[in-house]
């Protein structure tokens, strides 16, 4: 069950994101994936490694937002979708499928 929860919270916290004002509230997001990446104390190096391997993709969407909307837009979608793949990566990295099938 608490699998179940956890994979509840990641699914608001990522949609969440992209509702959020481009201001603040995005900040506070990076801060608050640092703060999990070191409460559960995973490897920060592996976490900016995994998400730099996630780059090209997240510059492909980049460059597409510039053409359907402006600069600024595309930039904090990138800065968004930059957020969302370091949480999946944090969640990828806090439950297993070991985990996810134990009958407890």
């Amino acid at each position: 069950m608490k699998n179940v929860f956890k994979f509840l919270i990641f699914i608001i916290y990522a949609t969440t994101i992209f509702f959020l004002p481009n201001h603040i509230f995005i900040l506070l997001c990076f801060v608050l994936n640092l703060f999990i990446i070191m409460l559960a104390r995973l490897s920060l190096k592996k976490a900016i490694i995994n998400t730099l391997k996630m780059f090209p993709f997240i510059l492909f969407t980049f460059i597409i937002n510039i053409f359907l909307d402006n600069f600024i837009n595309a930039l904090w979608i990138g800065i968004k979708l930059i957020i969302v793949c370091n949480a999946t990566f944090i969640y990828s990295q806090t439950t297993t499928v070991a985990r996810t099938c134990k009958n407890n």
